[in-house]
């Protein structure tokens, strides 16, 4: 597995919500006190809505010849797929909605919601970086929570510009895109979380 591949997955967007809930709670703010067993609920909210139902239903896909790759990296055969994780984030968003405490993280779930709609609109006609507009949202989230809840996050900003920056090579490295289709996704994510961060 060469560099390009590691990078990809360790960035994979799927991975961005998990990583945007620890920046969330490790914010130097408030959040930071948040009881460990709320936590550890939102967790695992999280992560079953946002990478464990989405990965369950890719096996089935591919069985039923409506994707060719896990990866998604033919446009026609991404719409499918994200529709359904649309609404498996949209369940996710719903029981996050149920702790007050969380409404950033929920927030962000909906942003995400947000994002993916865009992403599936988008690939009927053009591809964009789904990668990208991971990273994107996340360095979003970043400055938008540094700005809504005064906090520096400058170390975990540093942590995502070289993300970025590091992803954007991979992803033209294994030439699966065009730079244009690199810069319009971080644009798209980042967007679409700062917003609706600001408009909490």
């Amino acid at each position: 597995m060469n560099f390009s591949r590691i990078i990809s997955g360790v960035a994979h967007p799927m991975l961005m919500p998990l990583y945007s809930i620890f920046v969330v709670f490790h914010s130097g703010t408030y959040l930071d006190f948040t009881p460990p067993q709320l936590i550890r609920v939102i967790y695992i909210i999280v992560g079953i809505s946002t990478v464990l139902l989405p990965v369950s239903i890719l096996p089935m896909l591919k069985s039923q010849n409506l994707v060719s790759d896990y990866g998604l990296e033919k446009r026609k055969e991404r719409f499918v797929p994200l529709v359904l994780t649309i609404v498996f984030y949209a369940l996710g968003f719903y029981l996050l909605m149920k702790f007050p405490i969380t409404r950033i993280v929920a927030h962000l779930q909906l942003a995400a919601i947000i994002s993916i709609a865009m992403i599936a609109l988008i690939s009927t006609k053009w591809k964009v970086s789904i990668h990208m507009t991971g990273i994107g949202g996340f360095v979003g989230m970043i400055i938008g929570i540094s700005v809504l809840l005064s906090s520096s996050l400058r170390i975990f900003f540093i942590v995502g510009i070289v993300m970025a920056g590091l992803l954007a090579y991979s992803r033209l490295k294994l030439n699966l895109h065009t730079p244009f289709q690199v810069y319009a996704g971080f644009i798209l994510g980042f967007l679409i979380v700062f917003s609706s961060l600001m408009l909490l």
